[in-house]
């Protein structure tokens, strides 16, 4: 018994490797969520009709709930690989990015700052926003006064520029470094976006 208790014992160790590789992979997780809900069901269905044991039943649900639960979990590229992909010179805190003042604002955003565009992301690599500096009309980091909560600090970065007319973007940063944030964002993408303002002779 000791030695069958080792052998599953190793034989799980090697197989975790494995699952955890096939998670990645969004179809071929979703064929293995099928098959294995399918069997839930049908050992579930086996116990209604033929008045099978508790450990039918407690199988098939296990088997069903696992179907039904545990989802692919495809790679996130880390952050210096997004840089590099998109040839970003840094990457900055975006706080809680506001496409526009009447969108859902988006918490977790990440400034990528590139030679000529500044292109965000959500907390889930979403592209929210992909920016030409050449676009871009005003920017400035301020604190924000018209709140209807006084007891955290709030400060943003507000960034006026015009597609097919004007639009206004804005990083909201709260807590102790809030203001810290929002100038170090605003010096950053300053610096880019001074650069690329065309030179009147």
């Amino acid at each position: 018994m000791k030695q069958g208790g080792l052998t599953v014992l190793f034989g799980s160790v090697l197989i975790i490797p494995r699952i955890r590789r096939l998670r990645r992979r969004v179809w071929a997780w979703t064929y293995v969520r099928v098959v294995v809900s399918a069997g839930g069901v049908w050992l579930l269905w086996r116990f209604a009709r033929s008045g099978m044991g508790a450990p039918t039943l407690i199988l098939g649900l296990l088997l069903l709930a696992f179907g039904l639960l545990v989802r692919a979990r495809p790679p996130v590229k880390s952050v210096d690989a997004l840089a590099r992909e998109l040839d970003a010179l840094i990457v900055l805190n975006g706080g809680t990015f506001c496409r526009s003042p009447d969108s859902v604002p988006v918490p977790g955003a990440r400034i990528f700052v590139h030679p000529d565009r500044i292109i965000v992301f959500g907390a889930r690599d979403q592209r929210l926003l992909e920016l030409p500096l050449a676009k871009v009309q005003s920017l400035a980091a301020r604190p924000v006064t018209n709140r209807i909560d006084k007891g955290a600090e709030l400060w943003e970065v507000e960034i006026r520029w015009t597609a097919e007319g004007p639009c206004t973007s804005a990083f909201q940063y709260d807590g102790a470094f809030a203001e810290h944030l929002a100038r170090v964002a605003e010096a950053t993408l300053r610096s880019q976006w001074i650069k690329d303002l065309p030179v009147i002779p």
